[in-house]
């Protein structure tokens, strides 16, 4: 679009292409965002929990990918740790 404009012809022209391509552009950029609106969680999904698995249920898969993360299962491990140790505590408080 770096061409001379050298009389109102060719101005009118260039303003008419230039609306041409604004609504093009408006309609494609209306269309990706319907798009994102009605693909959002799954692509959220999909950015945390990996692409798609085998397993149907969806639950068996999120408790799966924690149970990989050796963090979380440290923190499983002093959680139920810490319940046992007050359980027993409280136990100990009853005799």
């Amino acid at each position: 679009m770096n061409r001379r404009i050298r009389n109102i012809e060719q101005l009118d022209r260039t303003i008419r292409e230039l609306k041409a391509k604004q609504k093009s552009l408006e309609t494609s950029i209306d269309h990706n965002f319907q798009s994102l609106k009605g693909n959002y969680f799954n692509m959220t999904l999909n950015s945390i929990f990996g692409g798609k698995r085998s397993t149907t249920n969806f639950w068996a898969d999120i408790v799966g990918r924690f149970m990989e993360s050796e963090k979380l299962q440290q923190g499983v491990s002093n959680l139920v740790n810490k319940v046992a140790d007050k359980i027993g505590d409280a136990l100990k408080g009853e005799k």
